[in-house]
């Protein structure tokens, strides 16, 4: 049986379930961004424009592309969850 047609019956067993396979595990929200800007630069960030929260969005979304790879995360919560299968 192909990787793909795996997946395909794994997504079917967790639509059974409570999850969609396009459900989002982890998002950033704005609203992050905004409380880091807020930390940072205190009462000073209420002079910023729509264009610097704009430009500060998209510099994250830039860092976050560069730096994450996901495929890393996946595989260290995996090995937790198998780990933590294996004791029971």
């Amino acid at each position: 049986m192909s990787h793909e047609e795996i997946v395909a019956r794994l997504s079917n067993l967790i639509m059974q379930g409570v999850a969609t396979p396009s459900e989002i595990v982890f998002a950033i929200t704005m609203e992050a961004i905004l409380q880091a800007i807020v930390h940072r630069m205190g009462e000073n960030a209420l002079s910023l424009t729509v264009t610097d929260l704009l430009s500060a969005r998209d510099e994250v979304k830039i860092a976050l592309d560069h730096c994450l790879d996901e495929r890393d995360y996946i595989q260290m919560g995996l090995d937790v969850w198998e780990a933590e299968r294996d004791l029971t």
